[in-house]
């Protein structure tokens, strides 16, 4: 026999007290006779192990960001210089301002680097890849958390309303 708990129940039932008498005792049923109600405990473990995956996301996230300084929406670019005919490469961090040029351009700032600077950077530039990949599947999980609660709240309404209409055609 499956049954369903509102609250948890302790495993020493503590005495009575005051908030019990208000509040009354949890709701158990016993599912096995409420075939119509199997749905509440696959919901309930559906919605635990999302928001499980959330927050493991979220610790994930964090463990990415401790590692370093993390760059969004940046990258390197590396350039050639010729000076007394040999080539030289150097390196520079470029960024988009969020503003535009005249020409409707955007507009870019540009940092230079040196030699030693551009390991660090883009080890940076990785974990703010590796930190936006994680808050998209993040975003794409609490997207899913929001349409399961929808979708109850939904079934419960329905719910209420067919109990409204079932004692309404019986007065």
């Amino acid at each position: 026999m499956q049954k369903f708990t509102a609250f948890p129940r302790p495993a020493f039932p503590p005495s009575h007290s005051e908030l019990e008498e208000v509040l009354g005792n949890s709701v158990v049923l016993d599912l096995d006779q409420f075939p119509e109600l199997q749905w509440i405990s696959r919901y309930l473990v559906a919605l635990h192990q999302l928001q499980a995956e959330r927050d493991r996301l979220s610790q994930d996230i964090r463990a990415i960001e401790q590692e370093g300084e993390v760059y969004h929406d940046q990258w390197i670019e590396p350039y050639t210089k010729t000076k007394n005919g040999k080539q030289y490469t150097y390196h520079q961090l470029r960024w988009l301002t969020g503003e535009y040029k005249k020409s409707g351009q955007p507009k870019v700032k540009t940092k230079h680097l040196s030699h030693q600077q551009v390991g660090e950077v883009r080890a940076a530039i990785e974990r703010g890849q590796q930190v936006k990949a994680l808050q998209e599947q993040q975003s794409l999980i609490d997207a899913q958390i929001v349409r399961f609660r929808q979708l109850v709240r939904g079934t419960g309404r329905q719910m209420k309303r067919l109990s409204h209409s079932s004692r309404a055609g019986r007065g």
